[in-house]
């Protein structure tokens, strides 16, 4: 399953930041810190989480903590590879500042399809890095293509 017809946009939003903040910074995520981070009620929150873990995204646990399945870390990956892709579009060819382009691709990411997305990446020459110098992850088939 891809992320394009199983999560929401709202739920790609949770997983991008689950994903950011376990595997990229290393910190355990609960609830809580989604809770600050999207100023939203705790309630919205574990509603969100409780939908993720039904699609076998993640393993939430109420009170001790949320963790990315295997298929929900390459849902994130994809996810954010299609985000960090948009942001190098954008301040490449518009000159946004990477504060500009991170909302802009934030607003788009969900929406883009994957041959979209490595069609953008051979344009770019397969960028390593978005413009806040996050690893782009790799897509085999955009090299097959």
């Amino acid at each position: 399953m891809s992320a394009e017809t199983v999560v929401t946009p709202t739920e790609s939003k949770y997983l991008k930041f689950i994903y950011r903040k376990q595997v990229e910074e290393g910190e355990k995520l609960r609830a809580i810190l989604l809770s600050r981070s999207f100023d939203v009620r705790p309630a919205t929150v574990t509603q969100a989480l409780q939908k993720l873990s039904e699609k076998g995204m993640i393993q939430y646990t109420p009170y001790y903590g949320v963790e990315l399945t295997d298929e929900g870390l390459v849902e994130a990956r994809k996810l954010l590879r299609k985000h960090r892709i948009l942001e190098v579009l954008f301040v490449r060819f518009l000159n946004y500042d990477a504060e500009k382009a991170c909302e802009e691709a934030s607003q788009l990411d969900h929406h883009c399809s994957e041959h979209l997305i490595n069609a953008i990446c051979r344009t770019l020459g397969h960028p390593k890095t978005c413009p806040c110098n996050k690893i782009i992850s790799r897509d085999r088939e955009c090299y097959e293509e």
